[in-house]
């Protein structure tokens, strides 16, 4: 079977599969490798000398989904180091503490911080710790240990350097008593719990309790002894699980890896499918003669569909080494990219596991045989009479199918005209797929339909003779031209409809955000870890400013068309000095109001005077009342926090930014440290402009995957038909002629694939932009669109013309 299979095999179909299954892997396990990474990955250990740390939850459960990970510290009593100290087996128990902190200017140290050297790789926000912490995180290399509450230890500097670090808001001046191995900046212990309690503001309390274990004892154990006596309300973290216990951050980062994979790894598959089951169409057409024989001979149609499956495999297997190669350096390009744009912590690693290429594996080669089977059905079943010319007819079950499907989305289309909230984008984005699978079903039938309109009209008398021919073997070859139209079409559509959607949405939430922040500069200090708390009063002795805190908070679902559970989203935490300065379009109340456990909604999430429960982003659960309702929920979220609710339950326990009103900023606005911004962005925007960065990217990888596919398979289809250009230079066609006729073939696709990706992804596109923009047009490159027709136009062209100039000669 197998040597009858490879014998009748027609190279240019099954080169097109290989080479659908070659990008096809290439996606799937790059997609594959960020999932693996957020179940394995884990940041470097900074208490790599712990055997078991202790830490509260960092996460909330979720019924029949992921867990909902926490990036704000939550942190445990320091009552605990004693209690742990007590257990048997336990060498050593130590409070750890992490706190902002950053040296901005003096001596050697101080050139070298900007470039990471003092407390090198650590994030500001959490640089500061006590001394002890050293023990299990590195060693000294010179000096002494800070003592008294003036000195320090970096890593980095000369011992007696004279610094001025921002600890904990408060900027001061120590002395570099000692250098140590391990990045951050390490005070004496009472300095540290000084600073860590003006931080989390909560008093006795410690972010981890690191434990050693002595001699003999194993972590498991040790940590189920903790359990025992410390309780189960916390979690004891051994191994691999302790890094996460230091940087929660970074566990809910690993979140995203998980978030991205799923949201394009779906229609990867279905694109690679499309593309997998488009060459095998391709290759058993090319065989229907030779499969026809066969049933003549007496195969069955099991056997005949059992040949097909083993040509596709033959194809498919020597594509999988190379393709998993290709995903791995896809993932590494796709990691950089998300750290680049700040969606991946730089510590967070990316596993590049075997797990991901054998999933992809498998996955391709199951979508390869299940295409074989679709692909062989039909012809397998045929009587052998009807099995040996090229179908004519397309299915009319097929084109009805495919007529609803781009029914149905031009009705969801319409959505963004009735909802007005983030949810609105997934109506384009949901029909764009839709019609495109509509498209690739009617295809064949839309086709035949347009292209004899058109050889029926006086027209084709005027036409020459060339076009006159392109025109008729599009009409019928309608299944082959078809096919090559809805490929690229679909190139077109999706390409169109995802990018200018993410821009139209990020636009309209940009300028939502713009209306309400209008007339302010946005001063930030992110090598600090937050604004320093003396600045705040200085900007407001210059001119009217309010301090702008950055959080996540966690919910039950707020508007209609929230995931039924629990949601983690974006929160902006402001003052009541926000009052007259930030414009949310109040519809009832006022910012003055955001004092203590207080909150402002959107209208459409609550009145005024009720309560609503809300988890913080360090897991506490406060019940907060509603004191103003607002309409710019798009640009600024369904909830804005008091500052003072927020203050409590953030990591650093510091303003993210300044908002003031233009004015003399004086020596402020020559501080290194400080970044002054007169276009500050609300809290969707920059998470918006992040998503569309990286979609986009996906996208284009994805697409440009499909646009070497289709050319391989015009290729394939080109060389195929040299019977038939022998036929019509037989009948005294001339080999320019021919080309010519090829040349118009070539138009008549790439016009066909430009005009049905134009309208398919125009309708939803006009309509999301009414809805948002109030104007037809969406925001965004629209450069994409000319672009588009323009390289569908080339590769069409060089894919037919080149092949057809060959096998003339």
């Amino acid at each position: 079977m197998i040597r009858l299979a490879l014998a009748l095999a027609k190279a240019g179909g099954l080169v097109v599969v290989f080479a659908a299954v070659l990008g096809g892997m290439a996606l799937v396990t790059a997609t594959g490798v960020l999932v693996d990474s957020a179940f394995r990955a884990q940041p470097p250990l900074r208490l790599s000398g712990a055997d078991v740390v202790v830490a509260a939850r960092q996460s909330i459960s979720r019924k029949e989904d992921l867990p909902v990970a926490l990036p704000e510290r939550a942190r445990i009593p320091s009552s605990l180091v004693a209690a742990a100290a007590e257990v048997p087996g336990v060498a050593a128990a130590t409070g750890d503490l992490s706190f902002p902190a950053a040296v901005v200017s003096g001596g050697t140290a101080a050139a070298t911080v900007s470039s990471g050297a003092v407390g090198r790789t650590a994030d500001p926000a959490t640089a500061g710790h006590g001394w002890s912490s050293l023990a299990l995180s590195g060693r000294i290399t010179a000096g002494h240990a800070p003592r008294a509450p003036g000195e320090i230890a970096v890593s980095g500097g000369r011992v007696g350097d004279e610094l001025r670090v921002t600890a904990a808001g408060t900027p001061a001046t120590y002395r570099v008593s000692a250098v140590v191995d391990t990045p951050g900046v390490y005070f004496p212990d009472s300095v540290a719990t000084t600073l860590a309690a003006r931080t989390a503001g909560r008093p006795a309390t410690v972010d981890l309790v690191a434990v050693r274990a002595t001699p003999g004892v194993s972590p498991e154990t040790l940590a189920a002894r903790l359990k025992a006596r410390l309780g189960a309300g916390y979690e004891y973290a051994t191994g691999r699980d302790r890094a996460d216990a230091e940087s929660p951050g970074a566990a809910a980062g690993r979140g995203l890896l998980l978030a991205l994979p799923a949201s394009i790894g779906g229609i990867s598959l279905m694109v690679v499918g499309f593309v997998v089951g488009g060459g095998l169409a391709l290759s058993v057409n090319r065989q229907r003669r030779d499969l026809a024989l066969l049933r003549a001979a007496g195969a069955t149609p099991r056997q005949v569909r059992r040949v097909v499956a083993v040509q596709a495999m033959a194809a498919a297997l020597p594509a999988v080494p190379p393709g998993a190669a290709l995903g791995y350096y896809l993932a590494d390009r796709f990691g950089g990219l998300l750290t680049g744009i700040g969606m991946l912590r730089e510590d967070q690693p990316l596993v590049y596991g075997a797990l991901p290429a054998v999933a992809a594996t498998l996955l391709l080669l199951g979508v390869t045989r299940v295409a074989a089977w679709a692909g062989s059905l039909r012809v397998s079943r045929m009587p052998v009479v009807s099995g040996l010319p090229e179908p004519r007819t397309p299915s009319r079950a097929r084109t009805n199918a495919g007529l609803l499907l781009m029914l149905a989305s031009l009705v969801l289309s319409t959505m963004p005209l009735f909802v007005r909230t983030e949810l609105a984008a997934v109506g384009p984005g949901t029909a764009a797929i839709m019609a495109v699978i509509g498209l690739a079903l009617a295809g064949p039938r839309l086709v035949q339909g347009v292209a004899r309109a058109v050889a029926g009209s006086r027209l084709m008398a005027r036409l020459p003779a060339p076009l006159w021919l392109a025109v008729h073997n599009c009409h019928g070859y309608a299944l082959r031209t078809a096919a090559a139209v809805a490929a690229l079409g679909m190139v077109v559509t999706l390409g169109l409809s995802v990018t200018l959607t993410q821009t139209t949405m990020a636009r309209a939430q940009s300028d939502q955000a713009a209306l309400g922040l209008r007339g302010l500069v946005t001063i930030t200090a992110p090598g600090l870890g937050g604004i320093p708390r003396d600045l705040l009063a200085d900007v407001r002795s210059r001119t009217e400013a309010t301090g702008m805190a950055m959080t996540t908070v966690v919910t039950a679902p707020l508007m209609a068309g929230d995931d039924p559970g629990l949601m983690d989203r974006p929160a902006m935490a402001l003052g009541p000095a926000a009052d007259g300065l930030v414009d949310l379009d109040l519809v009832a109340g006022g910012l003055d109001g955001l004092k203590g456990a207080t909150v402002a909604v959107d209208e459409r999430v609550g009145r005024i005077g009720t309560t609503m429960d809300v988890t913080m982003g360090d897991g506490a659960r406060v019940r907060a009342r509603v004191v103003a309702t607002y309409r710019r929920g798009l640009g600024f979220g369904p909830i804005v926090l008091s500052r003072d609710l927020a203050a409590a339950h953030t990591t650093t326990g510091l303003d993210s930014a300044v908002l003031a009103r233009p004015g003399d900023f004086g020596d402020l606005a020559r501080r290194p440290e400080l970044r002054f911004d007169g276009r500050p962005a609300g809290p969707q925007a920059a998470t918006a402009s992040a998503q569309t960065l990286v979609n986009v990217a996906v996208l284009a990888v994805l697409l440009g995957y499909v646009l070497v596919a289709v050319a391989n398979r015009l290729v394939a289809t080109t060389t195929a038909r040299r019977e038939e250009f022998a036929g019509l230079r037989a009948l005294g066609l001339t080999r320019r002629q021919l080309r010519r006729v090829v040349r118009w073939e070539a138009m008549l696709v790439g016009a066909g694939a430009s005009v049905s990706g134009l309208v398919l992804s125009a309708v939803p596109l006009v309509l999301l932009s009414l809805g948002f923009l109030a104007r037809p047009l969406p925001a965004g490159p629209l450069w994409l669109v000319p672009a588009s027709i323009v390289g569908v136009m080339s590769i069409v062209s060089l894919a037919m013309e080149l092949p057809a100039r060959k096998i003339m000669n």
